[in-house]
């Protein structure tokens, strides 16, 4: 990401100068334009879109942000859950043994991959775009599972980068590249 912004420059556009790992707590990446989803996007930078929380339901905490050359990872946790959920953002993911299901935004291909049923319902939720793979891992109790598995669903979206991309030129005079 270059800078073409005159004054001061903001701590967190500061860490997305050079290849460097960032773990932090703070508000969630919401589904709007802004530094905390321009980091996200650096992670990946050939990812045509990048996860962020849309609203988290009652019960769900965003927990943090880890944030590498290598991608993004968002940690969320539920009061009806003993076990965090991990959203990760990478190049690329294996999607074999997964099963196609609705997808999630168009120009995405969305997958389900359940990974045990009984004593846990545990799995992956996986939308796969050109140049990039949002992967949702999860691990529930039975009988909560369902409600929790939909929530997650409602909960983790994707933002296009070209729209974050225009957004962050147009009013933060910041170029995300590429």
């Amino acid at each position: 990401m270059t800078l073409r912004r005159t004054g001061a420059v903001t701590a967190s556009a500061a860490l997305l100068l050079g290849g460097c790992a960032l773990a932090t707590g703070g508000a969630a990446p919401r589904c709007e334009p802004g530094m905390r989803l321009a980091t996200l996007a650096q992670s990946v930078p050939g990812a045509a879109y990048v996860p962020c929380i849309s609203d988290l339901p009652p019960g769900w905490t965003f927990e943090g942000l880890e944030v590498d050359d290598d991608g993004a990872t968002i940690t969320l946790e539920s009061d009806r859950a003993d076990r965090e959920v991990r959203v990760a953002l990478a190049a690329s993911c294996d999607v074999e043994d997964a099963t196609p299901i609705t997808p999630s935004d168009e120009g995405v291909r969305t997958y389900h991959r359940v990974d045990s049923i009984d004593p846990r319902y545990a799995g992956q939720l996986l939308d796969v775009f050109p140049g990039g793979c949002v992967t949702v891992d999860y691990d529930f109790e039975r009988g909560r599972h369902v409600a929790l598995v939909t929530e997650l669903q409602a909960a983790v979206s994707l933002f296009a980068r070209l729209e974050l991309r225009q957004a962050l030129d147009a009013d933060l005079d910041v170029r995300l590249d590429p």
